[in-house]
């Protein structure tokens, strides 16, 4: 089922364009749809009456509106996602836990996400950058109240977030303003940082999670090995930037955190003014990092719709 537009991440695009899987678009008034695979086996030009009749007729007589079936449906959903997000936390923790080194720091673009995802809370407010750590915020995030989360898109790519996170602080001053994005995001806006000394300064911490280079490439096709001579110069693009030597230029307060810990203490006390918190985070391995947490996602809610089922096999 399609409501709106459906989101740019390429697993929900691939998951649209199967074969085996039937497509249904609601359209309102019949308007103009977005079906870039061409899937679409049925359009409404609204969620048709008949769904609404069968949900209510369905009821427990305890007030939900939900049969017993649907509810079973649910929960055996609701199972696979937290077994999912076990996985991934226990992928996550197993790589965190080994030796940091220059060539493979402790955390990676999740472990950094996820810090930052439980340092927010409702009354906060939460600029994501684009490319890589909106995705992995979107995959390390649980909250049971959701702070307010901003994000750039269209063209803009990775182009002013900073400035994007500074104007936000500036508006909402009353709330915790923090800002998540990568380096290179960080280098292409970083002129953001710079304000007059008669301007009213915001209060905003921006985290960084910096792996020399845009690791979101070695997640795609372009990341091979087959392409491995010409992706670190064409994809990788390091850079070799001294983000504190930048904030220093700007006058504003640089921290590195080494690991969790030292990033959760960070996001614990921001302070006043802007400050920016950098993660040295590993770029050679996101691919296979993906990948792990990948399969180690799939196989737990495999698992979880399988128990779920059998359980409920064993009840009837």
């Amino acid at each position: 089922m399609v409501f709106g537009r459906p989101t740019l991440s390429r697993p929900v695009q691939l998951l649209l364009a199967r074969d085996d899987v039937q497509v249904v678009v609601v359209a309102p008034g019949g308007g103009p749809w977005t079906d870039p695979s061409r899937r679409a086996a049925l359009v409404f030009p609204e969620v048709p009456a008949a769904w609404w009749r069968a949900r209510s007729d369905a009821g427990t007589g305890a007030g939900t509106g939900v049969a017993p079936a649907q509810d079973a449906w649910l929960s055996v959903w609701q199972e696979a996602s937290s077994a999912a997000a076990v996985a991934v936390d226990r992928v996550l923790d197993e790589v965190e836990a080994r030796d940091g080194t220059r060539s493979a720091p402790r955390l990676t673009g999740p472990g950094v996400a996820r810090v930052v995802a439980r340092a927010t809370g409702p009354d906060d407010v939460l600029v994501v950058g684009s490319s890589n750590p909106v995705r992995d915020l979107d995959l390390v995030a649980d909250w049971s109240e959701s702070p307010v989360v901003l994000a750039n898109r269209g063209l803009a790519g990775i182009d002013g977030t900073v400035s994007t996170a500074v104007g936000v602080a500036l508006g909402l001053p009353g709330h915790r303003v923090r800002a998540l994005m990568g380096d290179l995001t960080f280098l292409h806006d970083v002129g953001g940082l710079l304000h007059g000394p008669l301007e009213r300064e915001p209060d905003l911490q921006v985290v960084v999670a910096n792996d020399d280079g845009g690791s979101i490439f070695a997640t795609l096709e372009h990341g091979a090995a087959e392409y491995a001579h010409s992706f670190e110069r064409v994809f990788g693009t390091p850079h070799g930037a001294d983000l504190a030597a930048l904030c220093a230029g700007y006058g504003i307060r640089h921290q590195l955190a080494r690991d969790a810990g030292e990033l959760a203490v960070a996001l614990a006390v921001p302070g006043p003014g802007i400050s920016v918190v950098e993660v040295k985070v590993d770029r050679a391995g996101r691919r296979a990092l993906g990948a792990a947490l990948a399969d180690a996602a799939r196989t737990a809610a495999i698992e979880a719709v399988a128990t779920e089922f059998a359980a409920g096999s064993q009840e009837t």
